[in-house]
């Protein structure tokens, strides 16, 4: 009978791979809800922007379903726990790999950049993690699970299923709320922007940094008002005008 072999847990995730492919997924969602808002928003307000996207409607149907699915299976990425990278795995590496959370790695990543006396002096003051700072993370994360899974889940479900596609989802989206699914992708923005720094800078993530879309934004800072803005100014180059400067400025 062969020798058994001891167990070995498996290798905890690189966890700032793992940061680093949340972002990419939590940026691609709201990039695509805030464009599909963009045209949305000004189509109903410009009878002579809708005017000119009418001469070349297939182009625009085609662009304005594109994005209004990638949304929802974007979502889907980020809060589905069977896929291979999601928002719970994303907080079960930062909880597998704490030390690196830890004033001690910090000063590591430092002195690769800046000398040793200078990466102690910093990491004085900086945030050292814990259990309980991954638990109230989770604790959120839930709390915002509840609202997307009977909600946007289901209209992701559908579009990812129904063979139908968009023409039955009107029940589905009859739930939904568009000031809510702002809320939602600021809580999701702000949880990356919350561990990145956490791990680069050691800022204590806790409380999440506040990230609020209410675009047409003065300023963009996010990808989403970035590109809610340039939808708007594609539209509006159709007909010979120009968005504020200063909305197109990072």
């Amino acid at each position: 009978m062969p020798e058994k072999k001891p167990y070995l847990p498996p290798t905890p995730a690189d966890v700032q791979e793992e940061i680093e492919i949340f972002r990419k997924e939590e940026e691609a969602a709201q990039q695509t809800f805030f464009a599909y808002l963009g045209i949305r928003d000004l189509l109903a307000k410009r009878t002579d922007v809708l005017a000119a996207v009418n001469r070349n409607s297939m182009f625009w149907l085609t662009t304005n379903h594109a994005l209004f699915v990638s949304t929802f299976i974007w979502l889907g990425r980020i809060f589905d726990q069977k896929s291979a990278h999601n928002i719970d795995l994303l907080l079960k590496a930062v909880e597998q790999n704490l030390p690196e959370f830890g004033r001690d790695a910090l000063r590591k990543r430092k002195e690769e950049v800046i000398t040793p006396q200078q990466a102690g002096d910093y990491v004085k003051d900086r945030h050292h993690t814990v259990i309980d700072d991954v638990r109230e993370l989770r604790k959120q994360v839930k709390a915002w699970r509840k609202v997307y899974e009977p909600v946007y889940g289901e209209v992701r479900d559908h579009l990812a299923h129904n063979k139908q596609g968009v023409s039955e989802i009107d029940p589905f989206l009859a739930k939904t709320n568009i000031d809510e699914m702002k809320r939602m992708f600021g809580f999701l923005h702000a949880l990356h922007e919350a561990l990145i720094e956490l791990y680069l800078n050691g800022r204590n993530p806790l409380p999440l940094p506040d990230v609020t879309f209410n675009p047409p934004p003065a300023r963009p800072r996010h990808p989403g008002d970035k590109a809610y803005a340039e939808a708007q100014a594609s539209l509006l180059s159709m007909v010979g005008e120009q968005l504020n400067p200063s909305v197109q400025s990072q």
